[in-house]
């Protein structure tokens, strides 16, 4: 029976990094993913930009949230937080509630107030008032948030307080619990509580490798083999115009994380790795900064190339959003810190 005090995580320094890194990589890829304009996997055409710009956002970073979730459950079951729920919810709410709150409610409040008076070209419409409509846009009760991205955060939360449930499955009986699980988020028999259906089950598998204390390592001998499988999977979503990518997703973590091997012990690796601390701060506010360089793009549209924009977005943005936490650990306060999920160690070590 394991101690069911929640303990401190200790790894070694390599897979440390490798998990930092590839949280910043994962972020970066989401930035990516979500520069406008989407289109189609239907739609590509077969210009060396077109289909270049389909191979990441059509497949390569849709690996993203499968990776990071599959992370986040082996994280928290590794640490036992699902032993002290009290702890658990506490530390969740502070994480990922309250930033989700701030980041959904503050953009709906001036997106409503915005289209109240200018007509704005987003999918949520939130003026006139509906209290469906804007529950659904500050909270994501049935649909993803008006800050689309953070469904990921919502799920993952829903997830976090159903974790002494799946921490029972998976000591008692692991692979029967990841086939009810599978069954019952699959098809959808959950309803609304989970808006993305394999979230459930990457959370329990990284669930799944930190109690049966799997090996990190077993695979990083077939590193290259792995990510040759995953950028071929992914070259042929585009070759063959793809649109289901979900089985993709699926097997992303097992393709990805060995390959962080060939990465960890570099300069470039644990330069990335050390920019973890600014991936979940990224990940709050990308989208509104992405769409609003989108707006200001389309004014220049004549004279500055489309693909100038798409390379450029992404750097830009996750540069001023790097800036902006800095100044934010610098003469921000700890309610800085509260809002953006923040520990606030980061704000006194910022402070000397």
């Amino acid at each position: 029976m394991p101690n069911k005090s929640t303990r401190r995580i200790s790894f070694d320094a390599d897979i440390a990094t490798r998990i930092d890194l590839l949280r910043f990589v994962m972020i970066f890829g989401i930035v990516i993913l979500h520069t406008p304009q989407y289109v189609n996997i239907a739609d590509v055409g077969n210009g060396w930009f077109d289909l270049f710009k389909a191979f990441f956002q059509s497949a390569v970073f849709r690996c993203t949230v499968p990776v990071l979730t599959t992370i986040s459950g082996y994280l928290l079951f590794k640490a036992g937080l699902d032993w002290d729920y009290r702890k658990l919810a506490g530390k969740k709410v502070r994480s990922l509630a309250i930033p989700f709150l701030t980041c959904n409610g503050l953009l709906a409040a001036a997106l409503y107030l915005i289209q109240s008076k200018y007509k704005l070209p987003v999918s949520y419409q939130l003026y006139p008032f509906n209290a469906g409509t804007m529950l659904d846009g500050a909270l994501g009760l049935t649909q993803g948030p008006v800050n689309y991205p953070l469904h990921f955060i919502r799920d993952l939360f829903v997830l976090t307080l159903l974790s002494p449930l799946l921490g029972l499955l998976l000591r008692r009986a692991a692979f029967s619990g990841l086939l009810l699980l599978t069954v019952i988020f699959w098809f959808n028999f959950d309803g609304f509580l989970i808006l993305r259906k394999e979230m459930p089950i990457m959370f329990y598998l990284g669930g799944v490798v930190a109690i049966k204390d799997w090996n990190l390592r077993c695979l990083d001998r077939h590193a290259r083999l792995c990510i040759v499988i995953f950028l071929t999977l992914c070259a042929g979503i585009v070759i063959l115009k793809i649109q289901n990518t979900t089985y993709l997703r699926l097997v992303s973590p097992l393709l990805v994380w060995p390959a962080t091997s060939m990465l960890s012990n570099t300069h470039a690796g644990k330069w990335l790795a050390r920019r973890a601390k600014y991936s979940f701060f990224i990940f709050l506010l990308h989208a509104p900064l992405l769409l609003a360089s989108f707006m200001v793009y389309k004014q220049f549209m004549p004279f500055v190339p489309y693909e100038l924009y798409w390379f450029a977005a992404p750097f830009i943005v996750v540069g001023l959003l790097v800036a902006i936490y800095k100044l934010g650990m610098l003469y921000g306060s700890i309610n800085f810190c509260r809002l953006f999920g923040i520990p606030a160690a980061r704000l006194k070590v910022a402070a000397k």
